[in-house]
C-alpha cells in the first residue's frame, strides 16, 4: 500500500514538472526582443536644417548663399550653386596634379597655406610642361574622382566648379594618395585666411574670394573635408554679397561655416548622415 502511494505522488510529481517546463508566461512569452537595428538615414531631415541656415545666413547679411555635403553615397547641394569663378580653391587640384608629376613641396606650401598665385602659376606650368594640357590634367583628376569641372585654359581661377563637384572631391581628398601633402597643409593656412572652416578643428580647407567686376557682386568659396570620428564628408559652401569689400563676406562666411559643421555633427551622430570610412580602393583611409 505504501509503495502504491509512493508510486502514485512520484508520477504527480513527473507531470507537474512536464506541465510546468512546457508552459511559458503569457505576458513575457509575447514581447518582442528589442530592436537592435539603427535608424535609417534621413537625409530630407539634413536638407532641411541645411536650407533653413542657407535662408538665415543670406536674409542676416543680405548675401546670396549656398552650401554643399558629400558622405558616402549621398551629396546634398542647397542654396546658390556656385555655378560663379572658383576662384583659389581651384589651386588645391592644380597642386595634386603638379605633385604628380614631381612638383616641388615648398611651391605647394604657397600656394595653399598662403594662396600665393606665382607659386600656384608655377605649379601650373609644370602640369603644362609634362601632361601638355593643364586645364584638361586637372579635369581629368576631377573626373578620377566624381567630380567634373570646367577648368579654364589660362586664368585657372575663372574656372567653374559647382559646390556639389567640389564636396564631392573633398570627401575624396583623404583617399587621393598624391595628395597627402597637400592634405597636411591643408591644416596650417595662414592665420589672417583661418576663417570659416579653415578655422574649425576637424575641417580641412582651401578658400577663393574675388571680385566678378561685370556683376559688381564679390565672393567667398570654400571647400574641403570634415573628419567626424575616422569618418569622411566633403564639405563646400558659397557667399556672394554686393561690392567689393572682402570684409562684408567675411563674417557671413564664418557664420555659415559654423552652422554647417554643427548639422553635419549632428548629423553623423543622429544617423541621418553616413559618412564613409574606407577609401573606395582600399580598406581603410590613407591618411585622416
Amino acid at each position: 500500500m505504501n509503495s502504491y502511494r509512493l508510486g502514485v505522488s512520484l508520477l504527480a510529481a513527473l507531470t507537474l514538472l512536464t506541465v510546468s517546463a512546457c508552459s511559458g508566461d503569457p505576458e513575457t512569452e509575447n514581447v518582442p526582443a528589442p530592436s537592435t537595428s539603427s535608424p535609417a538615414p534621413d537625409p530630407d531631415s539634413v536638407r532641411t536644417q541645411l536650407d533653413r541656415a542657407v535662408d538665415k545666413t543670406a536674409r542676416k547679411y543680405h548675401a546670396k548663399v549656398g552650401v554643399a555635403i558629400s558622405a558616402g553615397d549621398d551629396t546634398i547641394a542647397v542654396g546658390d550653386k556656385g555655378k560663379g569663378p572658383v576662384w583659389s580653391t581651384i589651386k588645391v587640384p592644380i597642386a595634386i596634379a603638379a605633385l604628380k608629376d614631381g612638383a616641388d613641396k615648398s611651391l605647394v606650401d604657397l600656394a595653399i597655406k598662403e594662396s600665393d598665385n606665382d607659386a600656384a602659376y608655377s605649379l601650373w606650368s609644370q602640369v603644362q610642361w609634362r601632361e601638355g594640357s593643364a586645364d584638361k590634367a586637372v579635369e581629368e583628376l576631377l573626373e578620377d574622382y566624381g567630380s567634373h569641372a570646367d577648368i579654364h585654359d589660362t586664368a585657372f581661377g575663372y574656372s567653374t566648379w559647382s559646390l556639389k563637384d567640389q564636396a564631392v572631391f573633398g570627401a575624396e581628398l583623404p583617399c587621393i594618395e598624391e595628395a597627402d601633402y597637400v592634405h597636411k597643409v591643408l591644416k596650417d593656412i595662414v592665420a589672417w585666411q583661418k576663417i570659416g572652416l579653415s578655422k574649425e578643428k576637424r575641417t580641412r580647407a582651401k578658400s577663393g574670394w574675388g571680385l566678378d567686376e561685370d556683376d559688381n557682386e564679390y565672393t567667398y568659396r570654400q571647400f574641403g573635408v570634415h573628419e567626424v570620428a575616422g569618418k569622411r564628408v566633403g564639405v563646400a559652401l558659397s557667399v556672394v554679397t554686393d561690392g567689393e569689400d572682402y570684409a562684408k563676406a567675411e563674417p557671413a562666411v564664418k557664420y555659415l561655416a559654423h552652422e554647417l559643421v554643427d548639422i553635419v555633427d549632428k548629423g553623423v551622430e543622429k544617423g541621418n548622415i553616413e559618412p564613409a570610412a574606407q577609401c573606395k580602393d582600399s580598406l581603410s583611409l590613407i591618411h585622416i
